[in-house]
């Protein structure tokens, strides 16, 4: 699947009635991926263990992630499924996810193949997907990008609001906003952000230069 739909997979876990995927696209084909993969492993399935009926527990969703930090917090929540869930005690107890695959050089190693978590060393992402989500992380982990229409096609805006103001929220504020707003933001968005009226930020597109 990962060649015929060219895409790479960097970190999944198979759990009993749902898995998890963090995938990159080259193509708009991840519907067509997805539903080319639950349809083969369901007749595959049932054909093995003789049984009919739907296999998998309800559609798919997918999420656009922002940008490399965002998929390294998605990828520890996906390995550490099987232990929210309580069907191991230690991660590396469990076969079915990427972790397992590359610490034991499993049958399905071969698949991760220019994966994001070669980018640590197997001992240091051993100790990240170990440590236990942050409340932060939790709040990350379904954020996604927004997506507009802009010079009349789709835009998916990878950057984040808050980024135009990394620095300090008062400082360059006009032109920041004016950067936002060029990017895709709402000037709503960017007044609810920095706690201004929408009055307040509209003077800032009057009086631009």
């Amino acid at each position: 699947m990962l060649e015929d739909f060219n895409i790479k997979l960097h970190v999944y876990c198979l759990m009993t009635n749902h898995y998890h995927l963090l995938l990159e696209t080259k193509e708009e084909n991840i519907s067509e991926a997805i539903q080319y993969l639950n349809g083969t492993y369901s007749m595959y399935f049932n054909r093995k263990y003789k049984r009919t009926g739907h296999f998998w527990q309800g559609r798919y969703l997918s999420y656009y992630l922002y940008d490399e930090a965002h998929a390294w917090i998605v990828a520890k929540y996906i390995e550490r499924n099987p232990i929210v869930a309580r069907m191991v005690r230690d991660i590396s107890e469990y076969p079915y996810q990427s972790y397992f695959q590359w610490k034991n050089r499993g049958g399905f190693y071969k698949f991760l193949n220019g994966s994001l978590i070669f980018d640590m060393t197997l001992e240091e992402y051993e100790r990240y997907i170990n440590q236990e989500m942050s409340e932060d992380e939790f709040l990350d982990i379904y954020a996604t990008p927004k997506i507009v229409t802009k010079d009349g096609e789709i835009t998916v805006l990878y950057k984040r609001l808050e980024t135009f103001f990394e620095a300090d929220r008062d400082i360059n504020r006009k032109e920041n906003a004016i950067r936002a707003v060029g990017y895709g933001y709402s000037k709503a968005e960017v007044a609810r952000f920095l706690g201004l009226s929408s009055k307040s930020v509209g003077k800032i597109f009057e009086n631009k230069t």
